[in-house]
C-alpha cells in the first residue's frame, strides 16, 4: 500500500523561500550554555545527556556539529524563569538571566555508568527504574535541543528521568543530506545508550522527532537484528513526532523490529510543512508524520502495523512550519486529564487503531479519550 500525495512546484518555491525566511533569524549560539547563578524563583529541570558530537573546546559545555568516535556522558541543570509560559523557550538575548530567560546552572561529566544508575533515579520516588529519551530532529544544534527538552520536562510535570541523546545535526535548513549521514552515523551509539539502560534495569519511553525518529526506528530495529532482546522489551513505548520517514520504509523497519511493550505512537499533521519540503526533495509518496487520519489506507496502516496515529494538526505551530507541534502536547496535558464532552475537537487527537490513548506528557501515554 503506498499513500500518494500531490505538491505542485510553485508551492514547493514558496515553501523553500519560507522555511529558509524562518530559519535565517539569529539562533541561540553556544553562549547560551553559559553556567550562571541560579535564583530561588527559577524552576531547576535536570538533564541527562549522551551524545556523540564532538566537544566545542571554546566554551564549556558547548558541541560542535562534527561526528565524535566517543559517546560523551553528562548531567546538565537547566533554570526555567518564574514567568516561563508554557511550550515556549525564553531564549537569553545575550548573557544568560534565570529570572527571566532558561539558563544552565550547573554541569558535570559522567562516566557511563554514573549515567546508568543516575537514569534509573531514587528508589523511593515512583519514578524509580523509568526514563524518558528526546531524539531530536533535523537542524538541531546541541543548546537548541537542550532546552527543548528541558522546556517539555518542565511543562509536564513528570518524574522520571529526562535524557537528551544529541546527534551531530549540521543545525543548518541547507544540512538535510549531511543530517541524514549523521543520524545513520549515531544508529550504534544510541543503541548502545538502550543496552546500557536495560542493563543497568532501566525502562525507557522514546521521543523521536522528525529525522531522529528514523534514527530511534533504526536503532531499536538493529537491537533485534542483534539479539539484544533485553534491550528491546526495556522500551515501554516509541513516540514518533512528525517523523520524516517513508511510510514503505517504516513499514519494512517494523518488519523486523521486536514488538514493544505497547503500539508505537506516531503524532502526524497533513499541513506538515518541513515534512512536505522533504517528501518533495526525497521523491517520497508519504512520510509517517503528515498521514492524513481522514484516509482510510491510514487507518488500515495503523490496524495493520498496530501504530496509534495521533492527528495533533489543531494544536498551535511554534514556529510556522507545523513541524514542532509536539512540543505543546505537555503543556495542554491538564486539559486532556479534565476531559473534554468532543475530546476529538478540542485536542485534535485521535487514535485509530481503537486502542485508545491521550498524550499525558512527553514520555507516556494513558488515559482514553476515545470510544470506538
Amino acid at each position: 500500500m503506498r499513500i500518494t500525495s500531490s505538491f505542485p512546484l510553485r508551492r514547493l518555491v514558496t515553501l523553500s523561500i519560507a522555511l529558509l525566511t524562518l530559519t535565517s533569524c539569529a539562533r541561540p549560539g553556544p553562549e547560551t550554555l553559559t553556567i550562571v547563578t541560579p535564583v530561588a524563583t527559577a524552576t531547576a529541570v535536570s538533564i541527562l545527556v549522551a551524545t556523540d558530537r564532538v566537544p566545542d573546546h571554546s566554551g564549556a559545555g558547548a558541541y560542535t556539529a562534527g561526528r565524535g568516535d566517543t559517546l560523551r556522558y553528562a548531567e546538565v541543570t537547566v533554570s526555567i524563569p518564574p514567568g516561563h509560559r508554557p511550550s515556549k523557550i525564553e531564549w537569553p538575548t545575550s548573557k544568560p538571566d534565570p529570572r527571566t530567560t532558561f539558563a544552565v546552572v550547573a554541569r558535570r561529566e559522567l562516566t557511563a555508568p554514573e549515567f546508568v544508575v543516575l537514569a534509573r533515579g531514587s528508589a523511593k520516588s515512583p519514578a524509580y527504574g523509568h526514563a524518558g529519551i528526546f531524539v531530536h530532529g533535523y537542524n538541531y544544534s546541541h543548546q537548541e535541543a537542550l532546552f527543548r527538552l528541558a522546556q517539555m520536562t518542565a511543562d509536564s510535570k513528570v518524574g522520571e528521568r529526562a535524557i537528551l541523546f544529541d546527534w551531530p545535526s549540521q543545525a543548518e535548513v541547507t544540512g538535510y543530506v549531511a543530517d541524514k549521514d549523521s543520524a545513520a552515523f549515531a544508529r550504534d551509539d544510541l543503541a548502545t545508550v538502550l543496552s546500557n539502560l536495560s542493563v543497568g534495569g532501566v525502562r525507557s519511553t522514546i521521543l523521536a522527532h522528525s529525522m531522529g525518529a528514523w534514527l530511534a526506528v533504526e536503532s531499536v530495529r538493529q537491537l533485534s537484528l542483534t539479539g539484544n532482546t533485553k534491550a528491546v522489551r526495556s522500551i515501554d513505548q516509541m513516540v514518533l513526532a512528525a517523523p520524516d520517514i517513508d511510510i514503505d520504509l517504516l513499514r519494512k523497519q517494523l518488519s523486523v523490529t521486536g514488538k514493544l511493550s505497547k503500539p508505537i505512537v506516531v503524532l502526524a499533521s497533513k499541513d506538515d510543512l518541513a515534512l512536505a519540503l522533504s517528501k518533495r526533495l526525497a521523491g517520497s509518496a508519504a512520510t509517517a508524520g503528515s498521514l492524513d487520519i481522514d484516509d482510510p489506507r491510514t487507518r488500515e496502516l495503523a490496524v495493520k502495523e498496530n501504530i496509534e496515529v495521533v492527528d495533533i494538526s489543531s494544536i498551535p505551530s511554534l514556529n510556522g512550519t507545523n513541524h514542532d507541534r509536539f512540543a505543546s502536547l505537555a503543556a495542554i496535558y491538564p486539559q486532556l486529564r479534565q476531559g473534554f464532552s468532543n475530546p476529538v475537537a478540542g485536542t485534535g487527537a485521535l487514535v485509530l487503531n481503537g486502542v485508545g490513548g491521550a498524550i499525558s506528557a512527553p514520555f507516556r501515554l494513558g488515559g482514553a479519550i476515545l470510544a470506538q
